[in-house]
């Protein structure tokens, strides 16, 4: 029979931290290392090297468990041959035990239309505030009232205060709660650091289960959708433009826009995230049509009779002032939410900074920047072409 020691009073303590967003109900902290074995002792003593490591990475500022070994129990042992002469089995004992600790339903008192009242009987409580007070209980016995000393021993006993298991393992979290400027990359690299000399036994296992987890197989996902979606944006601009070099000029607008990309976020202070990614997804769409625009004149310019010097300057003549104007007309929409003026806003504000910070400074490098890499393309294909007709001369003669 187990029962709570309740003569040591623990002191427990929450972590308060705030998000700034909803947040999966299946995550329990920014940082959760999960460790995982099969005897829940061992887990205790690695959990507590954990804990103690994840004290010392900078820019944690709580670390807890999920259980510890801080519940006291009362452990009666059943004297059988005691038992057995004051004729009470072990069961009867301990089911007095509970009813005089926990109580016992007695009656319930009726009330006409009304849901009943019920009794609970049990002892006092300056009789079970302390459970060295079970010592002296009396145990109803077919032989008279016996002292419970006198069936068997009281013993005491550290144990978990929850149970965790996952895939069939017992499993023990350490969680750690960071500052609002910390990244989460950055502090699984100071966590990984700060374990990487804690040796594990046999048939143990750490995992990491926080925001780190999630967020991987988000940027996995987000970057398999980019993938396709540029390749299919490729194969759409080939039939376009009836050209496969045209297609690679335009999209050499993308790692432009991604230099503003980085700068911006440097500039505002802001992290890699899920709404950062998505911006620039977003920024990509709209340099794309930028470079069209260029390209387009070009091309027309071109067919038209005009040189390709003159057709590159007519269409950056041309074509800057809606290129600007796109660019303005969407930075100004961003900028409510790149300053956070509305709660909630905060979630969303990388994703304003990448789109602002990425067009401006696309815009300008795309003006400069993609007629070059048309001209280049033009060169290489102009190039290509007469040693063609080179090699099919050679091949005639």
């Amino acid at each position: 029979m187990c029962l709570e020691r309740s003569e040591r009073r623990e002191y427990k303590y929450v972590n308060v931290y705030g998000f700034g967003a909803t947040t999966l109900s299946s995550i329990k902290a920014p940082v959760d290392v999960m460790v995982s074995g099969p005897d829940r002792a061992v887990l205790n003593q690695i959990g507590e090297e954990v804990y103690q490591k994840m004290l010392q990475v900078p820019g944690l500022t709580t670390v807890s468990r999920s259980w510890s070994y801080d519940k006291k129990e009362v452990i009666f042992t059943a004297n059988k041959e005691r038992c057995a002469f004051y004729e009470i089995s072990p069961l009867a004992v301990s089911r007095q035990i509970a009813e005089a600790v926990h109580g016992t339903a007695a009656s319930v008192y009726r009330i006409d239309q009304e849901d009943g009242i019920g009794f609970r009987v049990q002892y006092p409580v300056e009789k079970r505030d302390d459970a060295g007070k079970l010592k002296d209980m009396l145990i109803n016995t077919a032989k008279g009232n016996i002292p419970l000393t006198s069936l068997g021993s009281l013993t005491y006993k550290s144990s978990p205060t929850l149970f965790t298991r996952q895939t069939l393992q017992n499993t023990l979290d350490i969680y750690g709660y960071r500052e609002k400027e910390a990244t989460i990359t950055h502090l699984d690299d100071g966590v990984q650091k700060a374990l990487s000399d804690i040796k594990l036994p046999a048939g143990y296992a750490f995992s990491q289960e926080g925001d780190l987890k999630p967020m991987m197989g988000s940027f996995g996902a987000l970057s398999a959708a980019l993938a396709v979606g540029l390749i299919l944006l490729y194969f759409s601009l080939v039939p376009t433009f009836r050209s496969f070099l045209h297609p690679l000029t335009i999209m050499s607008a993308i790692p432009l826009g991604m230099i503003g990309v980085a700068w911006s976020l440097l500039a505002a202070g802001k992290h890699s995230s899920m709404a950062a990614f998505t911006g620039m997804i977003l920024l990509d769409g709209i340099v794309v049509k930028n470079s069209i625009l260029l390209i387009d004149f070009i091309i027309e310019a071109r067919a038209k009779g005009s040189s390709t010097e003159q057709a590159i300057i007519d269409s950056v003549r041309m074509r800057t002032r809606p290129i600007l104007m796109t660019a303005c007309g969407t930075a100004a929409g961003m900028l409510p939410i790149a300053l956070e003026w509305a709660v909630g806003l905060e979630r969303l504000s990388a994703l304003a900074v990448v789109t602002m910070g990425g067009l401006i400074v696309s815009t300008l490098l795309n003006l400069i920047y993609v007629p070059i890499f048309f001209t280049l393309f033009e060169d290489v294909k102009r190039l290509f072409r007469s040693r063609l007709t080179v090699e099919k001369k050679s091949f005639s003669a």
